[in-house]
């Protein structure tokens, strides 16, 4: 495989025997990584480097077979909150993954009544879908084409006030995840801390519990989305207001929870979206066994 950047190649790498690499390269900046083997459709990659001394986990990627043949690929886009489809969404198309810039392929598309969206006769390999809608923030998910690939769903977050985050943990359909949970534990109003998982979904701030009659109801932290019913999933955090004090987000393989030695989650093409103040952050699921990745830390 190889490392270009703005167009020029630094430098070249293999793979091991786990399919892992890793590169120093010197320059910050947005990377394309082009992967080749015998036998597979080549296949791109972008990731950016944005700070010195950052290590940067891109997403595992797989190979697509020579045989792979042109096919119809299409999907579902629902509300990232209340998992209702999302109709009106424009969406466009760049070739190789997480690829949010630049040309696009000239495929496009609406969702439908139902949230749906298809593409016909789109060429064997890998690709970014960009969707756009008034009222929502602009999205980017991974899509693949091989003879024809159903069910290729995701989710989009309406537009954030200023002090708002939210995370959005998805996995695609095919994963190898089944039942991915998202777990957060916050600051709350007593120097303490409040676990917000399947268990216990809603946290006030105001009574420094999950209920609230006649308070600020609008000062909290909820669960909005769990998922459980296989892949493809979602499920989705959202904290009203950042305060001081530390933020620590994972997520759990519930399938796998008795194994840790499982690769299930490594594997499972997972990844976890952040928004906050205009700011979208992407984190990987690294390809190490475990049944938790820890992705987000705050202070």
């Amino acid at each position: 495989m190889s490392f270009a950047i703005y167009g020029s190649t630094v430098d070249n790498t293999t793979t091991d025997s786990s399919g892992d690499f890793s590169k120093s390269l010197n320059s910050l900046g947005i990377y394309t990584l082009t992967y080749s083997k015998s036998g597979y459709l080549g296949a791109t990659q972008s990731g950016t480097l944005a700070t010195d001394n950052q290590t940067l986990v891109v997403g595992t990627l797989s190979q697509l077979a020579e045989g792979c043949l042109a096919g119809t690929v299409s999907g579902t886009i629902t509300d990232a909150v209340s998992g209702n489809t999302v109709s009106g969404v424009s969406i466009s198309v760049r070739s190789g993954v997480n690829v949010t810039s630049g040309s696009t392929t000239g495929t496009t598309a609406t969702t439908d009544s139902s949230g749906n969206y298809s593409f016909s006769s789109v060429s064997a390999g890998w690709y970014t879908v960009q969707t756009s809608k008034s009222g929502y923030t602009d999205g980017y998910f991974n899509i693949k084409s091989c003879s024809g690939v159903t069910g290729q769903d995701a989710s989009i977050t309406t537009t954030l006030s200023s002090g708002t985050m939210r995370i959005v943990l998805s996995w695609p359909t095919g994963s190898t995840a089944s039942d991915l949970d998202s777990h957060l534990t916050i600051p709350d109003n007593a120097s303490s801390r409040y676990h917000i998982f399947y268990s216990k979904k809603k946290f006030y701030y105001a009574t420094n519990s999950s209920t609230c009659s006649g308070c600020d109801s609008s000062d909290n932290v909820t669960l909005d989305r769990d998922d459980q019913n296989g892949a493809p999933g979602t499920e989705t955090i959202t904290i009203t207001k950042i305060r001081s004090g530390i933020y620590r987000y994972s997520v759990h393989d519930f399938t796998n929870r008795g194994t840790s030695s499982s690769t299930k989650l490594a594997t499972s093409g997972a990844s976890v979206k952040v928004y906050y103040n205009d700011t979208t952050t992407t984190f990987s699921v690294p390809n190490l066994a475990g049944n938790l990745m820890v992705c987000l830390y705050l202070r």
